[in-house]
């Protein structure tokens, strides 16, 4: 048992000291042109080892998880950490915590055990549904499967697993494309009805696409898109050593307004329609923290060496040992819906643009939240509160913080949209003065 090796070279350590385990099992169904053209699986297992020898950091990891090579790799860090300069920032690894999380609904056996032929059931209904239509099915179904154990020279000690099931779809034929997806826990929750029928019908809207001039526009983001932005700001923004460092936009901002008060963000860890985690990746419990509470900014995030070093108590935002040094993060992102369903947003818009998605995203400026890309897969023109026709893709230039201080009105059903090592849960928002620079070329 893996656990019993941890323990055994931890006892071994006579300095600070933290071990951890990550086994994941990856299981993948490809598929283009309407056929599987591969399944692959793949497992394996890493130890990462981690010391602090009178303040000095060092590192080393296996794929061996064997008494000889984990306790190797103790040895290895060791080594690196007298090449070090001691960091007056380490305190210490974080203590054993009371507080337990409530049961999660996390890990899925359908999940953790699925087949090949039972992925090529899920991918024969997708392109049974793009046939009729004359389209072509492309996309990818993946089941996996995460362990974790994490324990530490100060007496902590977890352990726990889960999965996740994500289906995604691209549909194409007779000049249009639609795509759609859906995450879940349990592979069995997945969608599959809704997935085709978004896909194919995204990609009959869009047979034929028009011109429009760039400018600034009234838009309805859907929660593909609204997810995307959150996954950004959270990424230049609520990250916890930018905040500390001085280089986010939220930096000394606490307690001050930022952004619509129609905006609620919170990281929720125990909500079930997310992907539920007990811990963070150094052992410490997860727990609900707002970040935006209508508009105004509530809270920074910290793992145990960030709340050290600003004299703070971590929020359980810590990331595996690998992406560490970006600093901490929130992992399971929600923002609190509204009234208005799509077609509500829709019925008032005297004119504006129809989104589903956003592609090749990039960071223009961090601290003014500014993110540039292209909108994808479903960009519509909306007059006199109807859909009118299909527009050739756009480009856009924009802050977030900007865009989020525009609402006219936030979604009332959530999505669950993949993001950074999370997921977020996401509602359409309808936006004013969207910012549009230029026309994508491969329209």
């Amino acid at each position: 048992m893996v656990e019993r090796v941890l323990r055994k070279v931890l006892k071994e350590s006579r300095v600070a000291t933290e071990i951890f385990y990550h086994q994941q099992n990856r299981k993948l169904t490809r598929f283009a042109n309407s056929e599987i053209h591969q399944n692959l699986e793949q497992d394996k297992g890493e130890v990462t080892v981690t010391v602090y020898d009178e303040g000095k950091k060092g590192s080393a990891s296996t794929t061996d998880t064997g008494y000889a090579s984990v306790k190797e790799a103790l040895q290895q860090a060791l080594k690196n950490a007298s090449f070090q300069e001691p960091d007056p920032n380490f305190v210490s690894f974080p203590k054993p915590q009371k507080e337990e999380p409530p049961s999660l609904d996390s890990f899925s056996e359908a999940t953790a055990h699925s087949t090949p032929a039972q992925r090529a059931e899920v991918v024969k209904k997708i392109v049974d549904g793009a046939r009729p239509a004359e389209l072509n099915a492309f996309g990818t179904f993946s089941n996996n499967l995460s362990r974790f154990s994490v324990i530490n020279s100060e007496g902590l000690d977890r352990h726990w697993e889960s999965t996740q099931a994500y289906l995604k779809t691209l549909m194409m034929g007779q000049g249009g494309e639609g795509y759609a997806e859906d995450l879940q826990v349990d592979m069995r929750d997945i969608e599959v009805a809704r997935v085709i029928e978004r896909a194919r019908q995204k990609c009959l809207d869009t047979k034929e696409t028009h011109d429009i001039e760039p400018g600034d526009y009234t838009v309805i983001l859907e929660p593909l898109a609204v997810g995307a932005m959150i996954t950004y700001l959270n990424m230049i923004g609520f990250n916890g050593q930018a905040c500390q460092e001085g280089r986010s936009f939220f930096s000394g901002k606490k307690g001050e307004k930022v952004v619509s008060p129609s905006i609620t963000i919170i990281d929720d860890p125990w909500d079930p329609e997310n992907l539920p985690l007990p811990y963070d990746f150094e052992g410490v419990t997860k727990k609900p923290l707002p970040l935006i509470e209508e508009g105004v900014f509530k809270n920074y995030v910290y793992d145990t060496y960030l709340a050290n070093k600003g004299e703070a108590k971590s929020t359980g935002h810590c990331l595996p040992p690998e992406v560490r040094n970006m600093g901490a993060f929130p992992l399971n992102l929600k923002l609190k819906p509204g009234e208005f369903s799509t077609e509500e947003m829709i019925s008032k818009t005297e004119k504006g643009i129809l989104i589903t998605r956003f592609h090749y995203l990039g960071v223009v400026h961090p601290t003014r939240t500014i993110i540039t890309g292209l909108t994808r897969d479903g960009t519509f023109l909306i007059e006199k509160g109807q859909v009118k026709k299909a527009l050739k893709n756009l480009r856009f230039t924009q802050s977030i913080i900007e865009a989020f201080n525009n609402v006219q009105s936030v979604g009332n059903e959530l999505e669950r949209v993949p993001a950074f090592a999370g997921a977020v849960l996401a509602p359409s928002l309808m936006l004013d003065n969207f910012t549009f620079t230029g026309i994508s070329k491969e329209n």
